[in-house]
């Protein structure tokens, strides 16, 4: 078809549903002729659509699934539209509904990854492998943070790994089985380690030897005997009835190990798309390929050069070699709507990227587009970045500082420190009074993050840990958050914390807090049961920290990971001052092979207007290394 025909076509499908407008029709005209090309790509075939950074691709997610629900003929199975956040599933569902005008047909879905896994595969069938008690009428898996202490949840102690590692204690909740190296590890993310390394600690092997000696059996406690009661431990687990958030999986691709399970759930839906592809993990593919063996048409949209969680075990080798396995076909999105041709030319380079990619912005910072700070102290370039925003007339508002690790956020970050998870009830009553949006949206997703704990359920932070399990959409659980938090600043004793000890607020308040979220939580058939609410561990007589407001021209200070995904005007992309924080050093953002390069890529395409690298002070080579590929060095 003709780039016309296939307009007139979108049009005819897309106005049989809805009230055609003169609007939707121009929001169509505008489509690139690759966004064209994927949107009417067949559904018999796996396709790979690579978008580059600003690409529109979710316009074009939403566009491509609007289309192709219009034309679906079955009422008995439907298209999954996933991807891993709240958010942004919220962003996609309204997307397809502005196309398709009207609320969608039950068989279709949209939602995160974890969603669909939970609802079609996990929870519907886990019982049939996992679940011992016959006779419970509900089989479902209660799904357990796995950062979840046994300090206030003592039942915990029955899925305690049995094994003498010296002065710690696992439990199931921290087990988490990490596919790509088939591996054990202990907890999740970047702090996660491998079962392996902590039993060759001198330590460990140090108390198994005196055990052995003791007992005179030279044999006990090899690694087999470890691995062997680390599957006993998480079965324990899951036959009971618990799971955490990453065992899902887990149950889920035993699940679909079974033919007839796998064939239905494919049947049921025989064509999934899946957004911000780059971050799926092993376990993740595996289910994907195990329902593309059954039948279902997966495309994948997405950037691999934005493959930066591997801490969850995502890697872009992996995503190439299920690729490459079951021939998917790779179309492509070049043109960048967010950024100007400056910033799209270093980043590509920044990316090795072979193939041109069109930036559409014009520039308005005189050709600085790409610049340079060099520092002795990083607040000071903190300070010449925002001199440069006053320069360019780049509102602070619209700009941010990235840095690579939480640790170093709150070096640099003025006042209190940001993370208030400790005391999260204490801290969201201060963040709520200072009647400031950022600072009120970080108090609802702090106590969301304290409701989830003591309700049981998993939600994701980015959405104030909403969760299904609770409240049937998300605007009614920000309300009833919202709520909440108003009735604990109209008392005055909860509010009044100058001077107070943690254990001494906590005592006058404990029965306030359960009454206030019960009153709530009742409106949507919940209430807390038996909890205990006291000082955490070491900060009883500590006196209470105030939060202090932000000042309006103060910039943020974000970690590259929390802005993947936003826009901002301007970003200081500041390094640390050597390569021993690898993923957050300057040069290790020039290596396109590497994850630190990918970090570097990301942070490099948030910006509309003004990339700036903040830097400590250089060699005339390291300078000669940034001018060469775009940068220029900025003088004051």
């Amino acid at each position: 078809m003709t780039r016309d025909e296939k307009i007139n076509t979108l049009a005819k499908v897309l106005s049989a549903s809805k009230q055609f407008t003169p609007q939707d029709m121009k929001r169509i005209e505008e489509k690139t002729n690759e966004q064209l090309d994927y949107i009417f790509s067949p559904l018999d075939q796996c396709i790979y659509l690579e978008a580059c950074a600003g690409s529109g691709k979710t316009e074009v997610l939403g566009l491509k699934a609007a289309y192709e629900i219009c034309k679906w003929g079955s009422g008995k199975s439907g298209i999954a539209v996933l991807t891993f956040t709240n958010e942004a599933t919220a962003t996609i569902a309204n997307r397809v509904t502005a196309f398709y005008g009207r609320l969608l047909p039950s068989n279709h879905f949209i939602g995160t990854f974890s969603s669909f896994v939970h609802g079609h595969i996990a929870q519907r069938f886990g019982y049939k492998f996992y679940a011992t008690d016959s006779d419970k009428p509900d089989k479902s898996f209660r799904v357990i943070d796995s950062d979840t202490k046994p300090y206030n949840n003592q039942w915990l102690e029955n899925y305690k790994l049995e094994f003498p590692f010296p002065k710690t204690k696992i439990y199931a909740s921290q087990l988490n089985y990490k596919m790509s190296c088939k591996e054990w590890c202990v907890g999740q993310g970047e702090s996660s380690k491998r079962i392996v390394d902590l039993y060759n600690e001198k330590s460990c092997q140090q108390n198994i030897a005196d055990i052995r000696e003791r007992k005179n059996a030279p044999y006990l406690f090899q690694f087999d005997y470890l691995e062997k009661q680390i599957k006993d431990c998480k079965h324990k687990f899951w036959n009971d009835g618990f799971a955490t958030f990453e065992d899902v999986n887990l149950i889920a691709c035993r699940c679909l190990c079974n033919k007839a399970i796998r064939g239905y759930v494919a049947k049921k839906f025989p064509v999934i798309l899946v957004d911000e592809c780059q971050d799926l993990s092993a376990n993740e593919l595996k289910i994907l390929s195990l329902l593309i063996r059954a039948g279902s048409v997966v495309h994948y949209i997405g950037d691999l050069h934005q493959a930066i969680y591997s801490f969850k075990d995502a890697y872009p080798e992996q995503f190439k070699t299920h690729t490459d396995t079951f021939g998917f076909k790779t179309m492509c999105l070049s043109e960048n709507f967010r950024s100007t041709q400056k910033i799209v030319e270093l980043s590509r380079k920044l990316g090795s990227i072979s193939y041109p990619i069109t930036g559409s912005l014009d520039g308005r910072c005189d050709g600085a587009d790409c610049c340079y700070l060099e520092y002795k102290d990083e607040k000071e370039t903190i300070t010449a970045f925002a001199n440069i925003l006053s320069k360019f007339n780049i509102p602070v508002k619209n700009a941010v500082v990235l840095v690579r690790s939480n640790n170093y956020k709150k070096e640099l970050s003025n006042g209190f420190s940001d993370d208030y998870k400790v005391h999260p009830i204490i801290n969201a009553i201060q963040l709520w009074q200072q009647n400031e949006p950022g600072a009120q949206q970080r108090a609802l997703s702090l106590l969301g993050l304290q409701l989830q704990k003591w309700l049981g359920f998993h939600g994701h932070s980015n959405n104030y840990y909403y969760s299904e399990e609770v409240c049937s959409n998300s605007v009614l659980w920000r309300l009833l958050l919202r709520d909440i938090l108003a009735d604990f600043c109209s008392d005055s004793s909860m509010v009044e914390m100058d001077k107070l000890t943690y254990s001494s607020w906590y005592s006058k308040n404990k029965s306030k807090i359960i009454n206030i979220i019960n009153c709530h939580l009742r409106a949507v058939g919940k209430t807390l049961s038996d909890i205990t609410i006291k000082s955490p561990k070491g900060t009883a007589r500590q006196k209470i920290d105030i939060v202090n407001a932000k000042e309006e021209s103060q910039l943020r200070i974000e970690t590259i990971h929390a802005v993947k995904g936003v826009t901002y005007d301007a970003v200081l992309l500041l390094s640390t001052p050597n390569g021993h924080g690898k993923t957050g050093y300057w040069e290790n953002w020039l290596n396109p092979t590497d994850e630190a390069g990918r970090i570097g890529y990301v942070a490099s395409t948030r910006p509309r207007y003004l990339l700036c690298w903040g830097v400590r002070e250089l060699s005339s080579e390291q300078r000669k290394r940034l001018e060469g590929i775009g940068f220029t060095r900025f003088n004051n």
